[in-house]
C-alpha cells in the first residue's frame, strides 16, 4: 500500500505487526515504544524526513498510556504525584524541544546518530544498574523487596491493590510513596525540572521520554519496575501531545493513514503487554529493556 503524505509504499500486516512490538514494549516496562516506533518508520518502512518521523512516532506513543495506564490504575500500580509533577514540567520541555529541533535536527544524516548516542547511553545506565544489584545498598534492597512483595502477592492469588500505591504523604517539601511493604520519598522539584528537561530531549528527537524517564525513575528515585511502567506513561501522554501539537503547528504534515494502521497494533500490544508485564521477574523487565535499547543504538551507528 502506498501512502502519499509520507512517501513510503509498505505492507499492511506488516505495519500491523510493528505496531504489537511497539505496544508490547511500552506497556511492559514503560519505555523504548517511541524508539521502537522511530525505528519502524525509519528503518523498516523508509521514512526519510524527520520531521514527520517525530511527532508520528510520539503520536504512537499515546495509544499505550490509553490503554494500558486504565489497567495500571485498577491495579493501582500509578504514582499519580510523580506523574503530575513530570508532565507539568514536560510541557515546558515539549514546546522548547520541538520548536528547536524542527529547525537543527532536520536533516536524517544529524538525527541518527544524536538518536543513536542518547539510547545507547541509557542502555548503559539500565545494564549497569542491573548488574550492581546483586550488590545493592539499603536503598535499592527495599525496591527490590518492594518488586519481590508485589510479585509474590499477586501469584499467590492476592489482589494488587492490597499491596499496590498508596500515598502517604504529599506537600511542597516531600512526596512519600508506599508500595510493596517499602516506603519511597522524593522533593516535588526534583521530577518537576527532570520532566522539563526529558520532555526537551525527547520531542526534540521524536520519542516518548520513557527511555529516559525509566531509568530516571529506577536508578534516581529507586522506584520499582512494577510501578514505573504506569508512571511513566502517564506522564509521557502529557508532554507528547503537547510535543505533536506544536510539531503541526509548525507546519509538519501527519500521514494519518499509516497512523491508523500502526495504531491497531499498538493498541493490541498495549493489552498484552500491561497483562503480562506484572508475572515477569523484576530483573527480567530490566534486562529486556537494556537488550533491546543497546541493540537500536548499535543499529544507528552503523555496527550492526
Amino acid at each position: 500500500m502506498t501512502f502519499e503524505i509520507a512517501n513510503i509504499t509498505a505492507s499492511i500486516p506488516l505495519l500491523i505487526a510493528w505496531g504489537i512490538l511497539v505496544g508490547l514494549v511500552f506497556s511492559s516496562v514503560g519505555a523504548a515504544g517511541g524508539i521502537l516506533a522511530s525505528v519502524g518508520l525509519i528503518s523498516v518502512f523508509g521514512l526519510q524526513d524527520p520531521n514527520q518521523v517525530k511527532p508520528m512516532a510520539q503520536a504512537l506513543t499515546l495509544v499505550t498510556p490509553l490503554i494500558a495506564v486504565p489497567l495500571y490504575m485498577r491495579q493501582c500500580r500509578v504514582v499519580y504525584a510523580l506523574a503530575g509533577l513530570l508532565g507539568v514540567g514536560g510541557v515546558v520541555g515539549a514546546l522548547i524541544g520541538s520548536s528547536l529541533s524542527s529547525v537543527w535536527l532536520a536533516d536524517m544524516r544529524l538525527f541518527k546518530p544524536v538518536f543513536a548516542l542518547l539510547v545507547l547511553f541509557i542502555a548503559a545506565q539500565i545494564a549497569w544498574r542491573l548488574l550492581r544489584s546483586s550488590v545493592a545498598d539499603d536503598e535499592v534492597s527495599s525496591t527490590l523487596r518492594a518488586a519481590d512483595t508485589f510479585m509474590q502477592h499477586v501469584k499467590s492469588g492476592g489482589e494488587a491493590c492490597e499491596i499496590g500505591v498508596t500515598h502517604q504523604h504529599l506537600s511542597w517539601s516531600r512526596v512519600v510513596v508506599e508500595f510493596g511493604k517499602e516506603v519511597f520519598v522524593f522533593h516535588p522539584m526534583l521530577p518537576f525540572f527532570t520532566g522539563m528537561g526529558i520532555a526537551l530531549l525527547s520531542s526534540a528527537l521524536g520519542v516518548g521520554g520513557g527511555f529516559l524517564l525509566v531509568p530516571y525513575m529506577s536508578i534516581i528515585l529507586r522506584l520499582p519496575m512494577y510501578v514505573i511502567a504506569g508512571t511513566s506513561a502517564l506522564a509521557i501522554t502529557v508532554h507528547s501531545i503537547t510535543s505533536i501539537a506544536n510539531y503541526v503547528r509548525l507546519g509538519v504534515q501527519l500521514d494519518y493513514m499509516l497512523l491508523g494502521l500502526l495504531i491497531v497494533g499498538v493498541a493490541i500490544g498495549s493489552v498484552i503487554g500491561s497483562v503480562i508485564s506484572r508475572r515477569i521477574p523484576e530483573r527480567g523487565l530490566r534486562a529486556f529493556l537494556s537488550v533491546v535499547l543497546f541493540l537500536i543504538g548499535l543499529r544507528y551507528i552503523g555496527l550492526l
